[in-house]
């Protein structure tokens, strides 16, 4: 193809058509412009495709991260609520001045500590990733903030609280013989009832135990998680939702 334009050029010199050589070359130069610039923007295109493809797997991966994460929300807003509400019996009982077996054995589960761990792995890999920036702006870098912000101060409002139980349980260790209590709760009804312990002297434990102060704090403390912790992770979850269907809309994008 050079040769061919290069014969053109060379006959248009010897036939001294001098005007039509330098029309002819200009247009040779404009095709050549031309033929660049296709090819740089084919060149373009094909890295601005590699980046989406790559972009997208980050996000890919950090939706599985969330999905994940908003199983465990599920089931801590799940055993949380349990106790909460079993909490709140109990607390019922300590205004009215009242004593039920039952409902202060199933109070026992405000002892029970809880710890959301949300997978970063993704969310790491896309920060020191050079695309985290295509996102600045949009509604899911956002997101993404709000999320992890979220997910931060509800790890620090269960260290708190986790820290609070810690404290008064100790305190009660020395205050109450929890020997009958951890036995009735994890021992076999049928060896249990096997020994010479009463059902009586296990009420009566228990009924102790109604009456502490450390107890009453933790079952109080129980009920305002509701506000506390509960409803951050009910949040937390609406957020990670949003972060789905946004990156949903951006992976099947064409």
């Amino acid at each position: 193809m050079i040769k061919f334009f290069r014969k053109i050029r060379q006959n248009l010199l010897i036939e001294n058509k001098t005007g039509k050589y330098l029309k002819y070359a200009i247009g040779e130069i404009v095709l050549v412009v031309i033929g660049f610039l296709i090819a740089l923007s084919i060149n373009n295109w094909n890295e601005e495709k590699k980046e989406k493809k790559e972009l997208n797997q980050y996000l890919s991966s950090l939706k599985e991260n969330i999905k994940e994460d908003i199983q465990v929300l599920d089931s801590l807003i799940k055993r949380r609520e349990l106790i909460i509400n079993r909490s709140k019996k109990e607390q019922l009982n300590f205004l009215n001045k009242t004593f039920n077996f039952d409902d202060t054995r199933w109070a026992l589960s405000s002892y029970v500590d809880f710890y959301l761990q949300p997978n970063t792995s993704a969310y790491d890999a896309l920060k020191n990733s050079p695309y985290l920036g295509k996102l600045n702006g949009t509604d899911l870098n956002n997101l993404i903030i709000d999320y992890y912000a979220k997910t931060y101060q509800i790890k620090e409002a269960e260290k708190s609280y986790n820290e609070f139980l810690e404290n008064l349980e100790a305190k009660q260790a020395y205050d109450i013989d929890r020997t009958l209590v951890m036995a009735y709760i994890w021992m076999d009804t049928e060896q249990l009832k096997s020994t010479k312990t009463t059902q009586e002297e296990i009420e009566n434990v228990f009924k102790k135990m109604h009456h502490s102060v450390a107890f009453r704090n933790i079952v109080s403390q129980a009920v305002n998680q509701e506000k506390g912790i509960l409803v951050p992770y009910k949040e937390a979850k609406l957020i990670g939702l949003n972060i789905i269907s946004e990156i949903d809309k951006i992976v099947e994008a064409k």
